[in-house]
């Protein structure tokens, strides 16, 4: 089983090099805001979409494997629809974002709503063999609503070098160990956290290639199929902890800046800037440090969700 992992990692890190030249001919560039930090600005001749590279790496062996083990199953087809149509949501707006030679793509309710027509099939099928009930549209609303949280949680997170891959990798290791009597779903995680460990070679600081939102949002859709084929969407708030405090730090900068516009007549932040990771830049510390800590503090609580449902599986069986 360790060898989709070895095969993605190494394909990952054989093509990159032809990726990246590829991409200079066809100018995929990625393009900084001007209210970022003033230290990305240098970034803004990076190549970006690598996720097109890692998506297809990770696929491609998944079905090949799975199809010679013999475990090709609907989850197989439901956790790659959810990769795929997240990360069509991303190239688009990464495509827009080329096209038009800005750093603005996709409208936020634009990419909502694509999200949510993409989500609707994979919950419903997800959900099929239970009776239609009261209880059943909640459970189906708050799936959507773990999908759009997370999709976006993860989205949020890539804005430094080799930080969303190298959070993202223990997370699909999770899945991995927590599932290897389901090899439809061991055999994805592990092939996911494969191509992520050969991309974070050439991703980490200082990065000669970007995933992009074609990247980010494949993660994210991916993470959520994961999280609601494995009824763990409630672990995923700790388990996806970074994702949350990411998400957070933009919710309650936003928040506060409009409460104290509105009474104050002048808008104030409680970061220097946010997501929380441009608060960190912004205070000094150099973009490996942040990125290592975060890698750390990843690790730590990959061990806690692991001791958790450990402790819960062992609670039921005795229950």
């Amino acid at each position: 089983m360790v060898g989709i992992f070895l095969i993605t990692s190494l394909l990952v890190i054989m093509l990159v090099p032809l990726f990246i030249k590829l991409s200079h001919t066809l100018k995929f560039y990625q393009f900084v805001r001007d209210e970022g930090p003033k230290s990305h600005l240098s970034k803004s001749n990076t190549i970006t979409m690598g996720g097109i590279l890692f998506i297809v790496i990770t696929i491609v062996v998944y079905v090949i494997y799975s199809a010679i083990s013999g475990v090709l199953t609907m989850q197989s087809y439901l956790i790659i629809y959810m990769t795929l149509a997240f990360s069509v949501i991303g190239f688009l707006d990464d495509f827009l974002k080329i096209f038009k030679k800005s750093p603005y793509g996709l409208k936020a309710r634009e990419s909502i709503l694509l999200q949510i027509i993409f989500s609707i099939p994979f919950i419903l099928f997800a959900l099929r063999f239970k009776n239609v009930s009261f209880s059943l549209i909640i459970l189906g609303l708050f799936n959507l609503l773990v999908i759009l949280a997370t999709a976006n949680s993860v989205n949020l997170t890539d804005g430094l070098d080799g930080l969303l891959a190298g959070v993202s990798i223990p997370i699909f290791i999770f899945y991995f160990l927590i599932s290897k009597n389901n090899n439809s779903i061991s055999y994805f995680s592990l092939a996911f956290a494969g191509s992520l460990l050969g991309f974070l070679f050439f991703n980490f600081y200082p990065a000669k290639i970007f995933m992009g939102n074609v990247g980010s949002f494949a993660i994210g859709g991916a993470i959520s199929a994961l999280a609601i084929l494995t009824n763990t969407q409630i672990l995923l708030l700790i388990l996806g902890s970074i994702f949350v405090i990411e998400s957070l730090s933009v919710i309650i900068q936003v928040l506060y800046f409009k409460y104290t516009k509105r009474k104050y007549g002048e808008g104030r932040r409680v970061f220097l800037m946010s997501p929380i990771h441009h608060h960190f830049e912004l205070k000094g510390l150099p973009e490996p440090l942040i990125v290592v800590r975060a890698w750390i503090i990843q690790v730590i609580i990959f061990v806690i969700s692991f001791i958790l449902i450990n402790f819960f599986t062992i609670q039921n069986f005795f229950s």
